[in-house]
């Protein structure tokens, strides 16, 4: 299982990014909301959903999640 944040401002397409604790690209503190524990980033999208209209995986950390 890994923790899961989403990046709270969106990105140029208004997405806000799903990111496991691990990633590389993960947003600042004041940036992101922790998610929390889930063995799949597709269980972690679903309850960002909760929280913004529009979310995407991140392509380094959640490529099953991420659509491009």
């Amino acid at each position: 299982m890994a923790h899961y944040y989403v990046k709270s401002e969106a990105n140029d397409r208004g997405d806000h990014v799903v990111h496991s604790e691990e990633c590389q690209f993960l947003p600042n503190e004041d940036n992101r909301k922790a998610l929390g524990d889930f063995a799949k980033c597709e269980t972690a999208m679903d309850h960002a959903k909760e929280h913004f209209d529009q979310v995407e995986g991140c392509q380094t950390c959640c490529p099953d999640c991420h659509s491009g």
